[in-house]
């Protein structure tokens, strides 16, 4: 018996320990969650329509993985509801059978339903042609002149030729399912249908998908983050009032020129002065003599002595 009882502790202990935990069970699940659209640059569409059709407005995409879908939204200028869009799903077969083969007649009128609830549409029996291959599409009348074009169409592949097989492989096996949902008012059946023969999709390669994630921002490839050093913030109180400093006006002394007094200067006489002062010289040193009526100057005489005359004032 006591045998028994240590034989069945264990079967016990396991017993107390599988209580249902649901941290225990979901904790090492992955979760799936859906992936989030993103808006980017019209520039990043996989696909474009013909001029008639108007501008892009918008751009919504969904990528994951090698994967990627496409809503290329144009301008609605009915009073129907609903976007005249063009929808474009790229992957590769590993995504699913929609990238093996076109979609089955059921699949399409109940996408029709859904996207063209209100008009009556009616599939045409002659397939189109566009650069990509053949596609399908159902038109109807939109009030009194208006019509509205659904049109699919399956691309086999969507890289661009390759002349090599390493090429073609790098380039990946890529697959397109297209969708087209267009309503004109004045547009007419005949004519609406030449939209999607004028639809041109863009070629897309490995290198595609690593463009559309960086437009969407979810790339590896988006810039790093820059540290910014934190500056001090000055507080302003809102309540007090801003102090006005009274400009100062800078005034400028202006000096006085003083005229500048030469003393006992030396007069220089000029070029034609100097012979006239040297004849008023002359003039002043000559005696003046009577001559009858009219003076006449005479030169003063100068002493000169004799040879006896010297020799006496010498002995003296």
């Amino acid at each position: 018996m006591r045998w028994l009882l240590l034989a069945a502790l264990p079967l016990l202990a396991t017993g107390c320990t599988a209580v249902h935990d649901p941290f225990l069970e979901t904790g090492s699940i992955r979760p799936d969650a859906p992936p989030i659209s993103t808006e980017v640059s019209p520039e990043f569409a996989a696909a474009y329509l013909p001029s008639i059709s108007g501008r892009i407005e918008s751009v919504r995409q969904t990528v994951r993985g090698e994967f990627f879908e496409q809503a290329i939204v144009y301008s609605n200028a009915t009073a129907s509801a609903g976007e005249n869009v063009l929808t474009v799903r790229v992957g590769t077969p590993a995504e699913g059978v929609a990238f093996l083969r076109a979609p089955t007649r059921r699949a399409i009128l109940a996408e029709m339903r859904q996207a063209l609830p209100d008009v009556a549409m009616k599939i045409n029996a002659a397939a189109g042609q566009n650069m990509h291959g053949v596609y399908g599409y159902a038109t109807g009348p939109l009030g009194t002149s208006g019509s509205c074009l659904y049109a699919w169409q399956f691309a086999k592949r969507t890289a661009p030729p390759s002349e090599t097989a390493m090429g073609r492989i790098g380039d990946g096996n890529y697959s397109a399912q297209v969708r087209l949902r267009f309503c004109h008012p004045t547009m007419p059946e005949e004519r609406i249908a030449a939209l999607m023969g004028g639809m041109r999709l863009k070629p897309v390669t490995r290198q595609t998908f690593d463009m559309l994630r960086y437009a969407g921002g979810s790339s590896v490839l988006r810039s790093q983050p820059v540290s910014v050093r934190a500056e001090p913030v000055a507080m302003i109180d809102d309540g007090a009032e801003p102090r006005h400093t009274p400009k100062r006006r800078v005034v400028e002394e202006k000096r006085v020129e003083e005229p500048a007094v030469i003393r006992n200067a030396v007069r220089v006489p000029l070029p034609g002065e100097a012979g006239q002062e040297k004849i008023k010289i002359a003039a002043a040193e000559k005696p003046v003599e009577k001559v009858g009526d009219r003076q006449t100057p005479r030169a003063r005489s100068a002493l000169v002595p004799l040879p006896e005359t010297a020799a006496l004032t010498a002995g003296d």
